[in-house]
């Protein structure tokens, strides 16, 4: 198991699916938890606490994360609260809604790039502030399976996100490095999370989507929060610029 004790963890999108698992199993291993979310209050704050009644250490702050001034706000406010941030996992994504190519519209595309791209740009950035001085430091980026599969019929916009923030992490991991900062990616399958519901309300996307997978089934959250908890942990310090694939073979 790793040994996460005393690293601090903000987590962007953290108060369900891939994030909430994170969240809990980052701080069951030790680590102090910082909750980010933009509007589920109610959601966030469960997460709070049930790391607190198992022990743990954790707070909620709410930001919108394609906002520049909000997310300079909560980073002020985490380094308040813990002193420090060792790891930042830009998770806060969504797929805005299913579209054809061909019936997608501008607003579609920039929409789905700034929560997927600039959200990241805006979280590392402010991050980064704290962590060049101190030449330590650790961003994981969650992407998506998506980005190699392309998303055609109802997601080009999402998946092609996907495959920018790919780009970006390579990019990231090789010009951070001098600073000691260490940046990897996660790719998850089709997961288990309320995304699917958002995305496309009226349309059963995970049996649907099952089907593709060679392992027959879907992900459960926790699935995806083991290979950021690893890559979050000093066992993978000597792994660089990484997406590591988290989806059953698909």
């Amino acid at each position: 198991m790793q040994d996460l004790s005393g690293k601090v963890i903000l987590i962007t999108g953290a108060s369900s699916g891939i994030g909430r698992a994170s969240a809990e199993l980052l701080a069951s291993k030790g680590a102090k938890v910082i909750v980010n979310y933009r509007s589920n209050e109610k959601s966030a704050l469960e997460v709070v606490q049930c790391i607190q009644e198992n022990g743990g250490e954790a707070i909620a702050i709410q930001a919108d994360v394609t906002n520049k001034d909000q997310v300079n706000a909560m980073v002020d406010r985490a380094l308040a609260s813990f002193g420090t941030i060792d790891v930042l996992i830009n998770n806060a994504a969504g797929g805005i809604r299913p579209s054809t190519f061909m019936e997608a519209s501008e607003e579609l595309w920039e929409e789905a790039y700034r929560l997927n791209i600039i959200s990241v740009l805006l979280c590392s950035q402010a991050v980064l502030k704290h962590m060049v001085p101190r030449k330590k430091g650790k961003i994981i980026n969650i992407s998506s399976t998506a980005a190699r599969i392309g998303g055609a019929g109802e997601s080009i916009h999402y998946a092609s996100t996907k495959g920018a923030l790919n780009t970006m992490t390579i990019g990231m991991s090789r010009e951070l490095i001098e600073y000691g900062i260490i940046v990897n990616g996660v790719a998850p399958g089709v997961v288990e999370t309320p995304f699917h519901e958002k995305f496309a309300p009226d349309d059963d996307r995970l049996t649907r989507m099952s089907s593709t997978i060679p392992i027959k089934r879907i992900a459960k959250p926790i699935e995806i929060a083991e290979s950021i908890a690893f890559l979050s942990s000093d066992a993978s310090n000597y792994i660089l610029g990484e997406i590591i694939n988290v989806s059953g073979g698909r």
